[in-house]
C-alpha cells in the first residue's frame, strides 16, 4: 500500500511512519512538488481536508494529511490552529507561550490531531485523537519537536521530550488518531 504524507515536516513525517509501521510504503508531497501548503482554514479539519486534497490532487495517489494543534486553556484556547504559526520557530513559540501563560495555576492543556485521508476524488475519512495535559513552567528535555518541551501529557511529570519518542508515540494525539486510521486500513484484511 502507498500513501502520499502531505507534509515536509520530517519529524512528522519520522513520528507517522514509527506510529504506522513498514506495512505501507511512504511518499511525501516532497516527491511531486517543493511547497508549502497555506493552512488557512478556521479548524484543525479544514486545514487537514486542503492539505490532503491538494496532496491527492497533485500525485493522483491515496494521501494522509494532518493538522495539529495545542489548546491552553487559560489562554481562551491560544496557540490553537495556529500552534505552528506562533511564532518563527519552536523555541520562539514555546517562549511566547510561557511568556503568555506566565504564572497562572490553571495550565491544563489539549493537544489535538486532526489526519484526512483521502483515497478518491471527493472521498476521504477523518481520524481525530487528543491527548491532555499541562504546560510546564519551563522547557525540559532534549527529544521531540514543536511544544514537546513544555507539554506534560495526562499523569506524568515529565513533557514528551523528557518522556522520549517511545512513550509519546504510545500516548500521543498522533498516536491515538494514527490508531483509528490503522484500524480502517485493516477492515477489509
Amino acid at each position: 500500500m502507498l500513501i502520499v504524507l502531505a507534509t515536509k515536516n520530517q519529524h512528522k513525517i519520522k513520528e507517522i511512519k514509527e506510529i504506522l509501521g513498514a506495512d505501507i510504503h511512504y511518499q511525501t508531497l516532497s516527491d511531486y512538488l517543493n511547497i508549502d501548503i497555506k493552512e488557512a482554514g478556521r479548524t484543525l479539519m479544514e486545514n487537514s481536508l486542503a492539505k490532503a486534497t491538494f496532496t491527492f490532487k497533485v500525485s493522483g495517489k491515496p494521501s494522509l494529511a494532518d493538522d495539529s494543534g495545542l489548546f491552553v486553556e487559560a489562554l481562551d484556547g491560544e496557540p490553537g490552529i495556529h500552534s505552528s504559526r506562533y511564532g518563527i520557530d519552536d523555541e520562539h513559540r514555546i517562549t511566547k507561550l510561557l511568556k503568555n501563560l506566565g504564572t497562572k495555576k490553571n495550565r491544563k492543556a489539549l493537544f489535538k490531531a486532526v489526519f484526512v485521508y483521502y483515497y478518491a476524488l471527493n472521498k476521504y475519512e477523518v481520524f481525530e485523537g487528543e491527548c491532555a495535559g499541562e504546560i510546564a513552567y519551563e522547557p525540559c528535555g532534549t527529544e521531540g519537536f514543536g511544544y514537546d518541551p513544555i507539554f506534560m501529557p495526562g499523569k506524568y511529570k515529565k513533557t514528551f521530550a523528557q518522556l522520549g519518542q517511545k512513550v509519546k508515540n504510545r500516548i500521543s494525539h498522533r498516536t491515538k488518531a494514527l490508531t483509528k486510521f490503522k484500524k480502517y486500513l485493516q477492515r477489509d484484511f
